[in-house]
């Protein structure tokens, strides 16, 4: 699979960032319209960022700024705020929203739909950055994953949205990463990713979509490697090493 610099792409494209998650890269801020106001919308996961950082105050961003938390209780429930169920004010120059249950792919979209529309209406360039399509497979089927993402990177195509979707490579198999990527119009890795990415036909994307069932992707666990056991020296290699 051939991949890109994120300064090579044109927006608007959909595009997926291979990235492994603990590295930071300046990528995610270079997949960005450059030029005009901008509406960004960044869409987490609670369970992948427990020390979120305070919302940033309106006069430091230089446009619309959208904040949709998956996977939050921000909406109902003991303690949570009285205003958190009414609907997102899009005039705002900062928009929160969440969706509690990160199962809910359907809600997902239409959260993310809601923020591209009013942002569109306003003539808006829109930016996505989903982080990540990992967070989103450890609780859900990969082929219902993989249809989510093909419906909404149509809905940010129709609403010309430049968006970018983080994935790990680590946490799954090859070919899970070969079929994700054709849905895409390019692929970008950063210096984490030295080796080159699997490439999947459409015959193997179709037998790969026949053979997923309807429970999520067992993540691959990180190979640690077994040190050899430490010889034990003698009491002559002892008094050599002292004498050196």
């Amino acid at each position: 699979m051939e991949s890109h610099p994120p300064t090579a792409i044109e927006p608007p494209a959909n595009v997926l960032f291979v990235q492994e998650t603990h590295c930071e890269s300046a990528a995610c801020d270079e997949l960005c319209h450059e030029d005009g106001p901008t509406a960004a919308l960044t869409v987490s996961f609670a369970d992948g960022q427990p020390d979120q950082p305070d919302h940033p105050e309106p006069a430091a961003v230089s446009g619309k700024v959208g904040l949709l938390t998956i996977g939050t209780l921000l909406n109902g429930g003991e303690g949570s705020d009285p205003d958190a169920d009414r609907d997102p004010d899009f005039d705002d120059p900062i928009v929160v929203d969440s969706v509690r249950d990160p199962s809910d792919i359907s809600e997902i979209g239409v959260a993310i739909s809601r923020f591209c529309k009013h942002w569109s209406d306003d003539g808006e360039q829109i930016t996505v950055c989903f982080d990540s399509l990992d967070a989103l497979l450890r609780g859900t089927p990969p082929k219902k994953v993989f249809q989510f993402a093909h419906v909404l990177t149509d809905r940010l195509e129709s609403a010309e949205a430049y968006a970018h979707f983080h994935f790990d490579p680590t946490h799954h198999d090859e070919r899970i990463i070969s079929t994700f990527g054709t849905i895409f119009d390019t692929v970008v890795t950063d210096e984490s990713i030295d080796e080159p990415l699997p490439e999947a036909t459409d015959e193997e994307v179709e037998r790969l979509l026949a053979e997923w069932t309807d429970e999520p992707a067992a993540e691959i666990e990180p190979t640690v490697p077994t040190p050899e056991p430490a010889s034990e020296a003698t009491d002559e290699e002892i008094a050599q090493r002292l004498e050196k």
